[in-house]
């Protein structure tokens, strides 16, 4: 009896083994800490054809609709992984809606820094920038100075008067613009910068009926003209950016009614200039909104408008949306699934 007993232990042990007994593996779940390069499944958060964005004595400003951040529990690599290669002073984000993801993200990016808006409802708006650089000693860092959430104060429903300022959180959508002030330097020069992040409501037409306040396109246009009277009233003088997701859904032109107190230089003077604006008269297979999933045809919805203090600096700049499709090597659908429906749009300049 002691024998079979002895033999039956000895074929246990031997099958737990074989088996790998109760040590750890990686699971399904498991992910990597989105240093860039392994993950669930085997797979890899490194992108060899992203384009490093940063130059010395240059700013790098990236604004980007990140769609409902995070998609997956992946998302957060793949985003960190495109944000260290790229590798830009400043990221402004649309639609976080997990803000310990991101935190934790920004958190394992040892030169960045993150704040995040207080007063949307859901979708938040974000600020990361780079507080540190290693490898280049004459590229920039930013401090960040404060933050403003614009018309958080004001009443975020449809009031039928004709005074936007009244209701305007609800012209934005119950995401009023998130402003900060910044401040970039190399060492040899410094430049402060106001970036005024939004996020305009969707849907809708590009029908401006001014006597139907709770149109979509109405609603978009008061957006505008209360950001156009705040810049010329508030911020003449300095370096402004307004960048986002401005959803002027319809006729992809600079004088659509969602963007056209900002745009046309009949109603704001001279005083802004849309710096992607080029971008309308390309294919529209470079808009920054492709609806890769949808039955709706692709529009050019993020962009950077500057401000006329800004206009100093064109000839040492460059603008546009960031081609997903070739600086991830994904297909469409997969970077409509892991990251966003939306491309990037960025500015960058020498001051």
């Amino acid at each position: 009896m002691f024998q079979i007993t002895n033999k039956l232990l000895l074929i246990i042990v031997f099958l737990m083994n074989c088996s790998g007994g109760g040590s750890s593996s990686t699971g399904p779940d498991d992910e990597s800490n989105g240093s860039g390069t392994g993950g669930s499944g085997g797979e890899s958060y490194t992108f060899a054809n992203a384009t490093n964005f940063d130059q010395e004595n240059q700013i790098e400003v990236i604004s980007w609709n990140i769609q409902t951040f995070p998609q997956l529990s992946t998302t957060p690599n793949y985003v960190k992984s495109l944000l260290e290669t790229w590798n830009a002073d400043i990221y402004l984000f649309q639609e976080i809606i997990d803000k310990n993801t991101l935190i934790n993200m920004v958190n394992l990016m040892p030169e960045y820094s993150y704040v995040i808006s207080g007063e949307t409802s859901n979708m938040h708006f974000a600020l990361v920038y780079k507080n540190a650089n290693s490898d280049c000693s004459a590229c920039g860092i930013v401090t960040f100075n404060y933050s403003n959430e614009l018309w958080s104060d004001t009443a975020n429903y449809n009031d039928n008067d004709d005074d936007p300022n009244n209701n305007a959180k609800y012209q934005f959508a119950s995401r009023p613009p998130m402003e900060n002030f910044v401040t970039w330097t190399n060492g040899t020069k410094s430049v402060n910068l106001y970036l005024i992040d939004i996020h305009y409501k969707c849907c809708g037409d590009n029908t401006l009926d001014i006597s139907n306040k709770s149109s979509e396109t109405t609603r978009r246009h008061y957006a505008s003209t209360l950001l156009r009277d705040y810049v010329i009233n508030q911020r003449a003088s300095d370096y402004v950016m307004i960048v986002g997701d401005f959803n002027n859904i319809g006729e992809q032109s600079i004088s659509n009614p969602s963007i056209a107190p900002l745009t046309d230089p009949d109603l704001n003077s001279n005083y802004f200039k849309m710096a992607d604006e080029h971008v309308f008269y390309q294919s529209n297979s470079t808009w920054s909104w492709q609806g890769w999933r949808s039955s709706y045809a692709p529009s050019h919805l993020d962009h950077v408008i500057i401000s006329q203090p800004l206009f100093q600096f064109e000839s040492v700049s460059d603008s546009g949306i960031i081609d997903m499709l070739t600086e991830t090597g994904m297909s469409a659908y997969d970077i409509d699934d892991k990251l966003s429906d939306h491309k990037p749009s960025y500015f960058r300049f020498y001051p």
